[in-house]
């Protein structure tokens, strides 16, 4: 049964730049709609990357030049087109200027869409098919998940209720990192969650899993809490510490360069224990997983031989 409890309150959201998560400020406003006419002064010049990506790498530790894609340039330009400022040198200052606007800034980049049962069927594949054989695989153990990207939490929670759903009595463990400190602080806290994060979660999972809270909003319960160890990472910079039996790292890889995700697929391919299984987005392919040792089982799912 659900049960009631109180959570931190989280800054409201809206769809926004191509149909994804953007931040908005607290009072509600909102950014400024674009002027149409005026779209040709915001183009992007490799001066203005460049100094954009100066102010983001001092600023957040983040290199754009890893995401430097006509997608992500897109992005950027409407984005700026919001910002009430003429040029991306006058955006840039206020980046130094104004902690809240690099804030929301940070949240734009990383794209903090986040909703548990993402893309139900391959859930639905992961608890019929995946999981049964790699608890199979470990048995007595537990099994030991790194959830990356994990934004507000949703996914490692979602994995989470499906292991105690088919091996309550083992001790499993996930970790679960994001580069974004200020989605970790939520994710911890097991919420806030708004019924649009909830609407592709079974209702039997709901039923079993899911805590009312205030202002009709949602948390997880404490059992749940327990199995998971969040911690920032970055999928760029740092290692992962272990080996893993599952590795999930979806709708990430997508953002970066060509370059960049051969890297990236290295280095989660590295991190998965033989036989066990990387987990990726349904529009991400993992284009060279047989110079890495796996098989490819279907969309979204590769396991590495062995």
């Amino acid at each position: 049964m659900m049960k009631t409890g109180s959570y931190p309150k989280r800054e409201r959201k809206e769809w926004g730049v191509n149909g994804q998560d953007q931040a908005v400020p607290s009072n509600g406003s909102g950014p400024p709609q674009p002027d149409n006419s005026t779209v040709s002064r915001w183009q992007m010049l490799d001066k203005d990357y460049l100094l954009l990506r100066d102010a983001v790498l001092e600023l957040m530790s983040i290199d754009l030049l890893h995401y430097r894609t006509g997608q992500m340039e897109r992005r950027l330009t409407t984005y700026l087109e919001r910002s009430e400022q003429d040029t991306w040198a006058s955006y840039t200052q206020m980046l130094y200027r104004q902690p809240e606007e690099a804030r929301r800034f940070l949240e734009f980049l990383t794209i903090n869409v986040s909703s548990f049962y993402r893309d139900a069927d391959k859930w639905t594949i992961l608890a019929e098919k995946i999981l049964p054989d790699l608890l199979n695989r470990t048995k007595p153990y537990g099994l030991q998940a790194w959830s990356i990207g994990c934004s507000l939490g949703a996914e490692p929670y979602t994995l989470a209720m499906l292991l105690c759903e088919l091996a309550s009595g083992r001790r499993h463990k996930i970790y679960a990192g994001d580069i974004d400190t200020a989605v970790l602080d939520v994710a911890r806290a097991a919420g806030p969650y708004s019924s649009n994060e909830l609407r592709e979660l079974p209702p039997r999972l709901t039923e079993k899993f899911i805590v009312a809270a205030d202002n009709n909003q949602f948390g997880v319960r404490s059992e749940l809490r327990r199995l998971i160890h969040f911690e920032r990472f970055d999928l760029l910079q740092d290692k992962a510490a272990r080996l893993y039996d599952l590795v999930i790292c979806r709708n990430l890889v997508i953002y970066f360069t060509p370059a960049i995700k051969e890297q990236v697929f290295r280095e989660l391919a590295q991190a998965v224990k033989p036989g066990g299984i990387l987990f990726i987005g349904s529009t991400e392919t993992f284009t060279n997983f047989r110079q890495y040792g796996f098989t490819y089982l279907g969309p979204s799912f590769y396991q590495r031989n062995g």
